[in-house]
């Protein structure tokens, strides 16, 4: 049976298959892209000779670069499409890893992590506004998949470069490889992903939500957004020093370090991807906040671990409790009925960027003052928060129309 329906998909495609697999391959890219830099980082410190304070420095140049290409980044696609933009960014994605693999100094290194922010920033702006519109388009919720999927090029991209630094190759010969596979990917995406659209598929809305397009954030979008930058502070944290951890606390050797950010990786595949299993058992409400419960307690076992193979258990829980936090606050921002739904995705993303990629900096100057431990500690309780503001901006109404549009998606086999 499952034969004969992917069999009849393929041969008679609906006229938005291809625009759907563009879509996520764009997602792979991303968390692709992204997470083949964490491996990296290790070797970066020891190479400039950086403390915990100077190296979060230079990460921040990664979100200067991200804050002021996402903005730009929107109103690029909304001009030139979808199609223009990502083909600029994953161009410069071939060059940017190498570079930030080379980097000799501080200042190239600076240069090419403000690149990689910017890159980082303005890719993911544009993969999410097109996963809208093929949303739209299909007349079905996807977002939580394309997430997963993001996350499944996370894993690939963490894996296959911690592999490549296990086997002895030089660093910049690993992104090098990096960069060839997302050309490959890019000469498979980009041709099919969408170029400029009328008005009328990006904001097919009603009259009362194009009035909104200009109105400020409310209330509940602000907590919303708070809990996209809490989590996404938490996989940027896992990210950028996972490794570190490693090495500076366990004394573990750089090739090995990238095992812990796979791990979390692994495992937030797997939430992300049984997502919607878990939200029809729990409802949607009750699995944001089991689920910030399992991450503040995952990123507290990493603090405490005795032995660096709880560590790795630790980072695992994290990325199971992780899985589906962001993704579920994405379709409640874009499920809101006050401000039109890419007017408000818009702001969360902002809020959710600025975690991934300028937390990461405030990590590294909190360690040179309280520790990384501390430091680690601070951010489960902002993820323990989550538990209250999951209740101030959860819509009942909002919640069982979610469930609604899962349920129907139980009987049907993945695309």
């Amino acid at each position: 049976m499952f034969n004969q329906t992917l069999l009849s998909r393929i041969q008679s495609p609906s006229p938005h298959l291809w625009q759907k697999i563009a879509t996520a391959l764009c997602f792979f890219s991303l968390g692709f892209s992204t997470a083949a830099w964490a491996p990296l980082i290790p070797y970066a410190q020891q190479r400039l000779l950086l403390n915990h304070a100077d190296f979060g420095l230079l990460l921040l140049c990664a979100g200067i670069g991200s804050m002021l290409a996402m903005p730009l980044a929107g109103r690029l696609t909304n001009t030139l499409g979808c199609r223009a933009v990502l083909a600029v960014v994953l161009t410069a994605f071939l060059f940017i890893l190498p570079a930030l693999a080379y980097s000799p100094n501080h200042l190239m290194m600076a240069i090419s992590l403000f690149f990689f922010g910017a890159s980082a920033g303005a890719l993911g702006v544009t993969v999410n506004i097109q996963a809208a519109q093929v949303e739209k388009k299909l007349a079905k919720s996807l977002m939580s998949g394309f997430h997963g999927v993001c996350s499944l090029g996370g894993l690939a991209g963490v894996l296959g470069m911690t592999t490549l630094m296990g086997f002895g190759l030089a660093p910049l010969t690993g992104a090098v490889i990096v960069s060839a596979i997302l050309l490959l990917i890019a000469i498979l995406a980009i041709p099919f992903s969408l170029g400029t659209e009328p008005k009328t598929v990006l904001e097919e809305t009603s009259s009362s939500e194009q009035s909104a397009t200009k109105a400020a954030p409310t209330l509940a979008i602000l907590g919303i957004g708070l809990i996209c930058f809490v989590g996404f502070l938490s996989e940027g944290a896992a990210m950028d020093w996972s490794g570190i951890y490693l090495a500076s606390q366990f004394n573990l050797p750089a090739a090995q370090t990238g095992l812990a950010y796979s791990f979390f990786a692994a495992l937030m595949v797997l939430g992300r991807f049984s997502g919607h299993l878990i939200i029809q058992q729990f409802g949607e409400k009750n699995t944001i906040l089991l689920s910030a419960i399992l991450a503040a307690t995952g990123l507290l076992t990493v603090v405490f671990a005795p032995v660096w193979q709880v560590v790795l258990l630790g980072y695992a829980i994290l990325g199971l409790g992780s899985a589906n936090i962001v993704p579920l606050m994405f379709s409640r921002a874009g499920r809101q009925k006050t401000l039109a739904s890419h007017v408000a995705l818009s702001y969360v993303s902002v809020f959710a960027y600025t975690g991934s990629l300028i937390g990461p900096a405030l990590v590294g100057f909190g360690s040179e003052i309280i520790g990384l431990s501390l430091v680690f500690s601070v951010i489960a309780i902002g993820l323990f928060s989550i538990v209250i503001l999951n209740h101030l901006t959860a819509d009942p109404k909002d919640a069982q129309a979610a469930e609604e549009l899962i349920s129907p998606l139980q009987n049907e086999t993945p695309a």
